[in-house]
């Protein structure tokens, strides 16, 4: 259903140029609780403007977009339901630009204009067990949609084990999720995701790292500054969509849809230690057989499925 989207921001001319939406003043008191709360907890000011894309799917929650956020707004909010805050569901946090965001693991990442900055958080009630694979696949699987939808087409990305997006071998961006267990239910699911759009990063050559690539390169139609904001309202209908399939019991669609993007099956892959301090030894390589239900690999040669 086509109802239209709200987003609040303090970058207003940016926001208007990247998503083609009239944008006017909102004052503070006219904000809903769950926008009021975003607002306030991201630390955006006391200006907030509103845009209303009428043409966006319906997307029950806040959209915030920050013209700058100096630090992490997916470890604000992995802090926030941590303290246990009503954080709103379905809200979205936005970073045009900023410092001190993280990757997996705490590894740095970039944030640069023109590129994706994204936290999604769902508030959800689902079993656990059957669920988990799929929730820490779904953003990967939404974003690598929303990009071939945005792009008709043109960019088709593929996916890494377990959590980067590839362009012809490069990484084009990054996922996070995070989930809250509680007797044995999951209640929240938190998504951090970082798409090279229009800006490629600058990242030191290593055996463990892909060199970058950006939306851009495939498709020039990314090129702008302002390109993001086309991948805004697909990214949201996509992870929509997941979460529905998961309420329905469908979580095996959800994996069945990574491992069909997956870039590394019949493949020789190369799996370093987690720890970078460590002798600079992979500990295991050899041929995909095959990805497993709980996203372990089979690897040639090995008896026992690769899990970290």
């Amino acid at each position: 259903m086509v109802v239209g989207m709200f987003v609040l921001t303090d970058a207003p001319d940016a926001v208007r140029a990247a998503l083609g939406a009239p944008i006017v003043a909102a004052e503070a008191d006219v904000l809903s609780a769950a926008e009021a709360w975003a607002w306030s907890e991201l630390g955006l000011g006391d200006s907030p403007h509103r845009a209303t894309l009428d043409r966006a799917p319906a997307w029950s929650g806040p959209i915030v977009v920050a013209g700058y956020a100096p630090s992490s707004q997916f470890v604000r909010l992995q802090q926030a339901l941590a303290a246990g805050d009503a954080v709103p569901d379905g809200l979205v946090a936005l970073a045009l630009d900023g410092a001190r965001f993280r990757g997996q693991r705490g590894r740095t990442w970039a944030t640069l204009r023109g590129n994706l900055h994204a936290s999604v958080h769902l508030a959800l009630d689902l079993p656990a067990a059957p669920t988990q694979a799929a929730l820490a696949v779904l953003p990967a699987v939404a974003a690598a949609r929303a990009i071939e939808r945005a792009s008709d087409g043109r960019v088709r990305p593929g996916l890494k084990w377990v959590n980067d997006l590839l362009l012809d071998d490069r990484k084009a961006g990054g996922v996070l999720s995070a989930t809250s267990v509680d007797v044995g239910r999951v209640r929240h699911l938190l998504q951090g995701i970082g798409l090279n759009v229009a800006a490629l990063p600058d990242v030191p050559a290593s055996p463990r790292a892909l060199a970058p690539a950006r939306l851009a390169d495939v498709d020039p139609s990314f090129a702008g500054p302002d390109a993001w904001g086309r991948l805004l309202a697909p990214l949201l209908e996509e992870i929509a969509s997941a979460r529905d399939a998961l309420e329905q019991g469908e979580a095996e669609a959800l994996v069945d849809a990574y491992r069909e993007r997956a870039a590394f099956l019949g493949r020789h892959v190369v799996i370093w230690p987690v720890d970078e301090a460590d002798d600079g030894r992979p500990i295991a390589e050899g041929r995909v057989e095959a990805l497993l239900p709980d996203l372990s690999l089979v690897l040639a040669g090995h008896d026992t499925p690769i899990r970290h």
